[in-house]
């Protein structure tokens, strides 16, 4: 089943999940579409336990990443501990975006990935919050939403590099935010 699921990502990731077929699945995991349907009775099974497991690892990753980080490591630090995981994420779950983008999900499944990007900015108001005492919260608020679609635009870039060029992408997108949110988190507290 784990092979099928693989093929599957790959099959969806390749092709978007509109134009992904049992059949490309079956060929991708070197079984007959016989089998893959002894597992899966069709392509919306297979993307409904793929996203599954991206919403699980998702949960898990809100639940670890955006523990209590100190205010005294440095705004850097913050950044990698907060963007790395999420970047990591992206690279292992290549047919995340083209199933959430395609609703081939359920409105459940939907729903509970929804609420974990809905609650992305709040959570980055939080660590940002004992760094800037006294900011206003709708100020770090507007901080948060901002960086937050800063990621999300250049995620489209980095996702599909690899080596020195993916590196220098997230050095980038890294620098960006860096440069957005130190006279935020650092002047606006004075």
């Amino acid at each position: 089943m784990e092979t099928l699921l693989r093929a599957a990502e790959v099959v969806f990731a390749e092709v978007g999940y509109n134009r992904a077929t049992t059949n490309l699945i079956a060929a991708r995991a070197s079984v007959s579409p016989g089998t893959l349907y002894q597992f899966y009775r069709n392509k919306e099974e297979l993307a409904e336990a793929l996203a599954r497991q991206y919403a699980q690892q998702l949960e898990y990753l809100h639940r670890t990443v955006f523990e209590d980080k100190a205010a005294a490591v440095s705004l850097g630090e913050l950044i990698d501990a907060t963007v790395d995981p999420f970047l990591e994420f992206h690279r292992s779950a290549p047919a995340f975006e083209s199933l959430f983008l395609a609703a081939a999900v359920s409105p459940e499944l939907s729903g509970r990935i929804q609420v974990l990007h809905d609650t992305v900015a709040s959570r980055i108001v939080s660590l940002f919050a004992p760094r800037a005492p006294k900011a206003k919260k709708e100020d770090l608020h507007w901080a948060a939403e901002t960086a937050v679609g800063i990621v999300r635009g250049v995620l489209p870039l980095i996702t599909p590099l690899k080596g020195k060029k993916r590196n220098r992408a997230i050095d980038e997108l890294k620098s960006v935010l860096r440069r957005y949110l130190e006279p935020i988190v650092q002047v606006r507290s004075n």
